[in-house]
């Protein structure tokens, strides 16, 4: 019996010597009669589905850019594209790409990839003006997007959030292709505390952003909350994936750490010092309440000491209000320096309030934090309570004088060697991706309807 050749235009790979079963399977039941042709023809077919899976095309769209790594949602795209090579897939990258044409090219050779950035301007959730700015990114990304759909094929297109969710649905019936879509905010979100825009338009702005998970194959979300706002917006629970955000627990790893330098820092502060870490955005309603902490904290023990590491205008405006030899603003330190301060620190704090966005996300510091066994005093923001509420190693605190005194008896707790062990086995990168890799496998071997 020869091998069928139905629908075998369709393949889109024909690497045939990755197959592993179906030869005793197609050897073992080759006979005559129909039953044997039919489960010939099955064997066949879950070949083919495997054939597919082990090699999809896959266009990468983000709005964040991909390299060099800016923190947040380019670290997650890295890691992210990363496994979908590792598991065998071709990766075409259309992000943001602040390099030059050479280092461009080695960063395709040494990654696997294929890079078709497009950085029209700067793009950052710190610049100025950022959401005209996004919204015109958008605009433009919509006519890049088009010659890469006209120029390649692709088996999926993979979007991560949704400003350029809304040009590749547009484009969809061009693609003709599986679609992915990974959310780890509402971008809408941001408006819902900025009085600048009217509350009906920001209303309407939300319900249209939920609203794009429902034209997506598959979508994944990074906590239970987001993954409930979605079903309530129609969006089938059975698509919706909650994947969690992730750490670099290679990065974020106390035992890979020179302790010379976690040394240097606590000798700059004072040996017998207790110190307490931030880092991250600073805004506005951050600034008013981590000013707060700070004054109380330092106003009730003498061998306290706050570090805080960041960028930016309310960054600067607390530098000047605070800055003195118990409160110390190093700036901005690159992301691969910041586990050496949260080794040396014994408090991590998340001081945020409640906004829209800060209680149904999980924010990448208290993963890093955690990762290097630092206990954390957080304000008690929906997400971080569900998920984390019920450990030791996370204080939540209601009101800021509640914060205050959780921050000052939190400072005699030890490290955790639990929260290392919990972050490794469920918010790792390695995990993270992994755990979505197999999902779009899983999902795309099932639309591909090839049984």
């Amino acid at each position: 019996m020869s091998l069928p050749s139905e629908n075998a235009g369709q393949v889109p790979h024909t690497q045939w010597e990755v197959l592993d079963f179906a030869p005793a399977f197609y050897g073992f039941w080759e006979g005559e009669g129909e039953f044997h042709l039919s489960l010939y023809l099955l064997a066949h077919r879950l070949n083919r589905a495997k054939l597919i899976i082990d090699h999809m095309r896959v266009l990468f769209l983000s709005n964040e850019q991909f390299l060099p790594l800016s923190g947040g949602g380019s670290v997650g795209n890295y890691h992210l594209v990363r496994k979908l090579v590792e598991r065998g897939h071709e990766v075409t990258v259309a992000t943001p790409i602040y390099l030059g044409s050479e280092e461009v090219r080695r960063v395709e050779m040494e990654n696997n990839i294929v890079l078709k950035p497009f950085s029209p301007f700067y793009l950052h959730r710190n610049i100025s003006l950022r959401g005209p700015k996004y919204v015109l990114y958008g605009f433009l990304y919509t006519f890049h997007l088009l010659r890469l759909l006209l120029s390649g094929r692709y088996d999926v297109v993979f979007v991560r959030n949704c400003l350029l969710a809304f040009p590749a649905l547009l484009l969809r019936p061009l693609a003709k292709c599986f679609y992915a879509l990974s959310m780890t905010d509402f971008l809408t979100g941001f408006l819902h505390n900025n009085k600048s825009y009217p509350a009906k338009a920001v209303e309407l702005l939300f319900k249209m952003e939920r609203s794009t998970a429902r034209h997506f194959d598959i979508v994944y979300v990074i906590t239970p909350e987001m993954k409930r706002m979605l079903a309530a917006a129609g969006c089938h629970a059975s698509k919706v994936h909650v994947s969690h955000d992730g750490v670099d627990t290679a990065l974020f790893d106390p035992s890979k750490v020179d302790e010379k330098e976690v040394n240097d820092i606590r000798w700059k502060v004072g040996l017998e010092k207790r110190i307490v870490l931030f880092h991250g955005t600073v805004d506005g309603h951050a600034k008013e309440k981590l000013a707060e902490i700070i004054r109380g904290v330092t106003s009730r023990s003498e061998d306290m000491v706050f570090i805080l590491l960041g960028q930016g205008k309310k960054y600067e405006e607390l530098r000047s209000e605070l800055e003195s030899d118990r409160v110390m603003f190093p700036g901005y330190v690159p992301h691969e320096e910041i586990p050496k301060y949260a080794l040396a620190a014994d408090i991590g704090i998340i001081p945020y309030e409640h906004t829209f966005n800060s209680n149904i996300i999980i924010t990448l510091k208290l993963l890093e934090y955690l990762a290097m066994g630092l206990p954390v005093v957080s304000t008690n923001l929906k997400s971080i309570d569900e998920l984390f509420g019920a450990y030791e190693f996370v204080r939540l605190s209601p009101t800021t004088e509640d914060f205050i005194e959780k921050v000052l008896s939190a400072g005699f707790q030890e490290k955790s060697g639990e929260a290392v062990n919990y972050i490794k086995e469920l918010y790792s990168w390695d995990k993270v991706t992994s755990r979505m890799v197999d999902a779009l496998e899983e999902k795309y071997g099932k639309e591909v309807d090839v049984v």
